[in-house]
């Protein structure tokens, strides 16, 4: 039965039309997974005398112990952002006699041609084969590589349950950010290390290979409830579910109804947003690491120097959701793009509400960084100074800039790893978004001092703000010009 789930995929693979379009770009991806695996492997060759120098008196078996825990916190990061979760068309199997028990132990072994689960191979197999057998057994060798692989699968399972969580309670996405976070906090300020426990474990592994059963165990714990969370909730009923809890979230804005032609676009947009696979990890996933990107560089006291750094870190952590959101804004509805030109809207009317569900959240989130004053109220002066040039500038130029976007966007496949509907207009609109305010500060802080141009930017952004109806009204008249050109390419795309 295995067997047809792996033929039934690969043919529904192949007669896709979204792997026959992207299998340029798939290719090319491929070829660059391969090149990291290179490097990966050239480190893991070379890792003995990368840890000998590095030591300074300290065994690479030591010191590889002590940080071996870190590798696997951000290799689970770097999973819950890029790695698919493993799925499969149940609805057409589910009236047929196939056991539940099946699929959801076919859905759990395919997650094991993740990228992540080879990387122990490539980077520590080599040092358990040419360093370890030298000063421990060849058996305790093979032991220690064995406890990495299956930490490194229990990783793979963990990962599985959480992201299907998040997919029914989105907080979950919250709270890895928040232990990820109160995890730094501990480091940084040397209340606790987690290096110490990675030490004690490896190098207790090293002295008795019956360690080797706790990450069996935590492997096996972890697929069971993968295993369990899949068969229990492959019913129809279930799917059906998903769909209710989208609209449940999206009742409480139920009376945006009552506020006109543009309240009630604004809720139509939310339900899309909330209803559709990428849409959801796209913006709502990508929300955290925009909120707490400010923790990569505040931290350093170099930085508090560098002004055009923190303009860019403030435009980036202020405006999150109106640059996620706003980079696809008409994207977004490509599948019944036809239907929006035929309809009975004015255009102002389409914009206003595109640009009022780009600032509200934005305003909105800007709550959540103000605890960076930490920091320095110079943080939040230039947050606060980039949330107004968000709201006045950049709002309106994504109106503008969405008429140069002419690539469909498919909504029910992933966004991690998926290139489809992104195109070299999206990378470009980057530019004037995050690099022109840093630019704009540092020629006002060479004519007038970094005060002033923080004044001037902020008028800029008041002006936006109070001529955004002008600006919106341009916008709209440049998609009306375009309009026809960018259904085309939706329908060619």
């Amino acid at each position: 039965m295995i067997g047809n789930f792996i033929y039934l995929q690969k043919r529904r693979i192949i007669r896709s039309s979204f792997w026959q379009k992207n299998l340029a770009i798939n290719i090319i991806v491929g070829f660059f997974m391969f090149i990291v695996l290179l490097e990966l492997l050239a480190v893991g060759l070379f890792l003995e005398k990368i840890l000998t120098e590095t030591g300074k008196g300290v065994s690479p078996e030591q010191l590889l112990d002590k940080v071996l825990i870190y590798y696997f916190l951000v290799t689970f990061m770097l999973r819950f952002f890029v790695q698919e979760l493993p799925t499969m068309e149940i609805s057409p199997l589910l009236h047929l006699p196939i056991k539940k028990n099946k699929m959801s132990l076919f859905l759990n072994y395919r997650s094991l041609l993740s990228f992540f689960n080879f990387l122990p191979f490539f980077l520590f197999l080599p040092f358990a084969i040419h360093y370890l057998p030298a000063h421990y057994s060849a058996l305790t060798a093979f032991v220690w590589f064995v406890g990495i692989f299956l930490f490194e699968m229990t990783s793979n399972f963990l990962l599985i349950r959480v992201k299907r969580q998040s997919t029914v309670k989105p907080a979950v996405v919250l709270v890895v950010f928040a232990l990820a976070v109160a995890i730094g906090l501990l480091e940084k300020f040397h209340i606790f290390s987690l290096s110490v426990i990675s030490q004690w474990y490896f190098g207790h592994l090293l002295q008795q290979p019956a360690w080797v059963l706790l990450p069996l165990a935590t492997m096996l714990i972890f697929f069971w409830e993968s295993f369990r969370y899949i068969r229990k909730h492959s019913y129809l009923e279930d799917i059906s579910k998903k769909k209710k809890r989208s609209e449940k979230l999206t009742s409480h804005l139920e009376g945006l109804e009552n506020r006109g032609k543009i309240g009630s676009m604004i809720l139509k947009e939310v339900r899309l947003l909330v209803r559709n696979k990428r849409s959801k990890q796209m913006i709502f996933f990508m929300l955290p690491f925009m909120l707490l990107y400010g923790l990569i560089f505040y931290p350093d006291p170099k930085n508090m120097s560098h002004n055009t750094i923190l303009d860019f870190v403030g435009i980036f952590t202020s405006g999150g959701f109106l640059i996620a959101y706003g980079q696809y804004i008409l994207a977004w509805e490509s599948r019944h793009f036809d239907f929006i030109l035929s309809a009975n809207i004015k255009t102002d009317e389409f914009f206003r509400a595109k640009y009022y569900l780009m600032t509200i959240p934005t305003m909105l989130l800007f709550i959540l960084t103000i605890p960076y004053v930490y920091f320095g109220t110079k943080i939040l002066a230039i947050n606060s100074v980039m949330l107004v040039y968000n709201l006045g500038i950049n709002a309106p130029l994504l109106l503008f800039l969405a008429s140069f976007n002419r690539k469909r966007m498919e909504l029910d496949r992933g966004q991690m790893m998926n290139y489809q509907g992104v195109g070299i207009n999206n990378f470009l609109n980057v530019i004037p978004l995050l690099v022109v305010p840093g630019l704009l500060d540092l020629l006002f802080s060479a004519l007038f001092g970094h005060t002033i141009s923080m004044v001037i930017i902020v008028v800029l952004g008041l002006m936006g703000i109070l001529f955004h109806r002008q600006l919106i009204h341009m916008a709209g008249q440049f998609f009306m010009k375009n309009r026809y050109k960018i259904a085309e390419g939706y329908r060619s795309s």
